[in-house]
């Protein structure tokens, strides 16, 4: 693929969302294999007391209570107790744990928490988000939570104990893998899986770290990650681990609706996290400004938050930056401030803070876990300085965060501030829905050229091309077929799927159609629809260009799809 000009920056035809920086005309070379990138937890500013949370603006460490999570806290304690065992004491055993409930509540507090004395007990801690944004990357939760592997837990040794279920996983893992030349089947994945997890586990509680999960956002898991988990999570009370989730129960799609259940046949009940209560937040009203407050105060922060803690310390961090002081007559002006803390003043709020800031801010949710400064200046079309204003800017807004995960950079490169990340995945989610239309596509296009530029792996850049205007291009169907068959070696058909449906609207050429359609039919037949491949199928034999050798295989296929068809009717109710 190449950029020929300014206009437009996206890799797909259409207007550009802002003139582009860089005038150079470049050649993408796709690179695939590479690593996943690894995601970030958004920071919480309510932390149980004793512990440091993110820094405030003028560089004070912030510390205030994890509060009414007693019971959740205990769980968390009995869970680690029982995982790490004391000496002379019973045989260590694995358990799970789930938290429940929406933005704001302090799911993730309480893993930040989980993983804080995990730590301090010796544990290996292993942890994940699911994102909004990567739902269509198969795979992309599991890669994230076991690559890279735990120290002392290298390949070589993998392959020897594992096997054949090495080579099964480890695609899907993100770990070195043989070439396959035929696609394994999903369950056989899923099952090797459970075996090198099982394999981790029983490695590291022989050395005496323990291995603890942690999953976040589990209700935006891509299918993949999410067949395997709620597989997993019925074996997690005979294994040496223990596994805490979190997910908004509100936002469990329909393939994501039974999690639930699964956690109930891991042993467990979801623990649902309620609102603060009025006394809390009275607490982190005394916490906040220190000294005596009027109850009015307090009373006023819980009535307009709801008591989510989340929503309760942005606004009293406002209140603290306007100057309010805890008494009576400051209590007229929370109810401005509290239209900046959620949708949609956090929308104003943010276009207040500049163009610079929403191009950036835009780039950032577009982007997601792919996201390094130089990758958010190029797609939001900022030079080096003016992303680093911008970044600062919406750091000191609360909106973002920098994390220093990116590597070495030296002082001056876009780098060298960290990478910008949203302090609370329902930030990243409102900002992403607020671009318009066809901005959105544009950006994604931007992504999907700064990607490839940089070497990503096709699966990265495919899932931004999923979402960029069909135009003919036939670099585009080459990397989504590139990517489906990373897919497909990694047993995630149903990503795979996605990809080839997407290149056959590109259109492809026409010579290539037959084998495109062929590929499409192989996917959704791994993926259990076998009705759709035979459709697929009947319509690559009907493709003059279909040639002999796969005209062959797709007659044998569609048997095998009608076979499996009418097994499905005779057994549906």
């Amino acid at each position: 693929m190449h950029i020929r000009s300014v206009r437009p920056v996206a890799v797909r035809p259409g207007p550009a969302p802002w003139p582009a920086t860089d005038t150079r005309q470049v050649t993408l070379r796709p690179v695939f294999g590479r690593d996943p990138p690894t995601p970030t937890v958004g920071s919480r500013p309510w932390r149980r007391l004793g512990t440091t949370a993110p820094r405030s603006e003028d560089g004070e460490d912030t510390i205030v209570a994890l509060l009414e999570r007693d019971a959740e806290l205990a769980a968390v304690e009995r869970g680690l107790a029982r995982l790490c065992g004391t000496p002379g004491t019973a045989p260590r055993s694995g358990g799970l744990l789930a938290f429940t409930g929406g933005p704001g509540l302090g799911r993730t507090a309480l893993l930040d928490e989980t993983a804080a004395r995990a730590t301090a007990r010796g544990c290996t801690v292993l942890r994940a988000t699911g994102g909004e944004q990567e739902q269509e990357a198969g795979f992309h939760l599991v890669r994230a939570l076991l690559h890279p592997l735990p120290p002392g837990c290298r390949e070589p040794g993998l392959r020897a104990a594992l096997g054949r279920h090495h080579a099964l996983a480890a695609p899907a893992a993100g770990l070195a893998a043989p070439a396959r030349t035929v696609p394994p089947h999903p369950h056989a994945v899923r099952r090797a899986l459970d075996r090198l997890l099982a394999h981790l586990a029983e490695r590291l509680a022989a050395r005496g770290t323990p291995l603890v999960l942690l999953v976040d956002d589990v209700h935006w898991a891509d299918p993949a990650s999410l067949h395997w988990l709620t597989g997993l999570l019925p074996q997690v009370p005979g294994l040496p681990l223990l596994c805490a989730l979190a997910y908004d129960p509100a936002q469990l799609r329909p393939e994501t609706a039974h999690l639930p259940d699964a956690v109930l046949a891991g042993g467990q009940r979801p623990r649902a996290l309620p609102a603060l209560s009025a006394a809390a937040v009275d607490t982190l009203v005394k916490e906040t400004f220190g000294g005596a407050e009027q109850p009015a105060f307090a009373k006023e922060c819980w009535s307009l938050t709801g008591g989510t803690p989340l929503a309760v310390t942005r606004l009293l961090a406002r209140a603290r930056e306007a100057g309010l002081s805890p008494h009576r007559d400051a209590v007229g002006r929370l109810a401005d401030l509290a239209r900046g803390v959620e949708p949609p003043g956090f929308l104003e709020h943010l276009h207040g803070l500049g163009p610079a800031c929403v191009r950036l801010s835009w780039a950032v949710a577009v982007l997601g876990t792919d996201t390094t400064p130089a990758r958010a200046a190029r797609v939001a079309g900022l030079d080096a300085q003016a992303a680093r204003e911008a970044t600062e800017t919406l750091c000191r807004a609360g909106i973002l965060h920098t994390a220093e995960d990116d590597g070495p950079a030296g002082p001056g490169t876009p780098e060298a501030g960290g990478t910008p990340r949203f302090r609370h995945p329902s930030l990243a989610s409102e900002v992403y829905r607020s671009i318009p239309a066809a901005t959105r596509t544009a950006l994604h296009g931007q992504a999907a050229a700064t990607l490839s530029l940089a070497g990503a792996a096709p699966t990265d850049c495919a899932r931004h091309l999923l979402e960029v205007h069909p135009d003919a291009d036939p670099a585009v169907v080459t990397d989504l077929r590139r990517a489906a068959r990373a897919y497909a070696t990694a047993g995630a058909p149903e990503a795979a799927h996605r990809c080839l449906g997407r290149a056959l609207n590109e259109p492809p050429a026409r010579r290539d159609r037959p084998a495109l359609l062929y590929e499409l039919a192989f996917a959704a037949f791994r993926s259990g629809t076998p009705a759709a491949a035979a459709h697929h199928l009947r319509a690559a034999l009907a493709e003059p260009d279909c040639t002999p050798g796969l005209r062959e295989r797709a007659t044998r296929l569609l048997a095998l799809a009608r076979t499996a068809t009418a097994q499905t009717a005779a057994t549906a109710p």
